[in-house]
């Protein structure tokens, strides 16, 4: 998250805006405080309630507006991941509904909260689906004056994600992390989820050649698994579900072993929207209640990358790995280890999923940090 600017632009006529909001009481307030500073440039504000979101194609008719802005509340309204899905559908339902040539922009106050920040895995789908919308998503703080983002929207600059801190303007970039050498896992107690996926043998077999005492397995419909000196423990059942993560920990660390790392792995390679989303979010949640008195040492969450480069088609599972990112991060802004790597598609033969998780192991047993910090 460099320092970016806002570049200098020319003088632009005065306009109309269409500012839409969740009816949230804080997004009601930033929307009034938003038109007001329009209107101190000579643009004007205008509204549409919630229920009337259907009639859009028809209130935007001989009303050209330079931009339609969606304002989301306050980010302990989207802690619960339901809540955030029904925010996403609102939000979709509005993008469906734009005419070509209208730029949308999503603005949050996230403060870290996944349920919101997750809304960055759909401008990225956007840019695939939509690009004459120029979808982008502009975070602020509360520190952040409310002309900054009247100065964001009028500047109309290139940038799809950007963060205001302090009245300082960040833009989103992709930096290169070095990976350290291999280290051990060593022993205890480790939870693979999705072990009967792609990414299950592998990882199984990688944690049993580095010394795991007990490896318990999460599949919805359960499987067999064998190894000489390892105790394998397969708990099957849907992890979404309220108490299937409570069983894992409790098979793990039954006898006082201590828990020493988890894979969540559960539903990357699922196409199917609901079951991304129930599989890479609510078992992560599941799994992060569940460890809430004794957290692991390390815990790897593996996704696609469709959160950083799109998918046409894929608002589901760009938004979940995008919680899933969220989610990295807001744990360790709490002390609580996390850490996120892209996976690709299809079956990842052990030859080449070995190193590469080796090398990711490391950095998450060191405490690296595989994301950029908040500016």
């Amino acid at each position: 998250w460099p320092e970016a600017p806002l570049p200098p632009s020319p003088p632009v006529p005065p306009g109309s805006w269409l500012l839409l909001t969740d009816e949230h009481p804080a997004a009601l307030g930033r929307a009034v405080a938003l038109a007001l500073a329009l209107a101190e440039t000579g643009d004007e504000a205008l509204s549409l309630p919630q229920d009337d979101f259907g009639e859009l194609p028809a209130f935007l008719t001989g009303r050209p507006v330079r931009g339609v802005v969606f304002l989301t509340g306050a980010p302990h309204a989207y802690h619960d991941p339901e809540d955030a899905r029904e925010l996403l559908r609102t939000i979709s339902s509005v993008v469906a509904r734009l005419d070509r040539g209208v730029r949308f922009h999503l603005v949050t106050q996230a403060h870290d909260e996944p349920g919101l920040v997750c809304l960055r895995g759909l401008i990225r789908v956007l840019a695939c689906e939509r690009p004459d919308l120029r979808a982008s998503i502009a975070d602020f703080d509360a520190r952040s004056d409310v002309d900054a983002l009247a100065r964001e929207l009028r500047a109309d600059a290139s940038e799809d994600e950007v963060r205001w801190r302090h009245d300082v303007r960040y833009a989103a970039r992709l930096t290169r992390v070095p990976l350290a050498p291999e280290v051990p896992a060593g022993p205890g107690a480790y939870v693979v989820t999705g072990a009967f996926g792609p990414l299950g043998p592998a990882t199984i077999r990688w944690l049993a050649d580095h010394g795991a005492t007990r490896i318990v397995l999460s599949g919805r419909r359960g499987g067999v698994v064998d190894l000489p000196g390892v105790d394998i423990v397969v708990v099957a059942g849907d992890l979404a579900e309220r108490g299937v993560a409570d069983r894992l920990i409790a098979e793990a660390t039954a006898g006082g072993l201590p828990l020493r790392g988890i894979v969540h792995a559960a539903g990357v390679f699922s196409d199917d929207a609901d079951t991304a989303w129930r599989a890479r979010v609510l078992g992560a949640r599941r799994l992060h209640e569940a460890t809430a008195e004794a957290p692991p040492v390390w815990w790897l969450l593996c996704s696609p990358a469709t959160a950083l480069f799109g998918a046409p088609g894929g608002v589901g599972g760009a938004t979940a790995d995008a919680w899933v990112d969220a989610f990295a991060a807001w744990r360790r802004s709490r002390g609580l280890p996390a850490a996120v790597t892209r996976v690709g598609s299809g079956e990842l033969p052990p030859a080449v999923w070995r190193p590469y998780f080796s090398a990711v192991l490391e950095e998450f047993v060191r405490h690296a940090e595989l994301f950029g910090e908040e500016p």
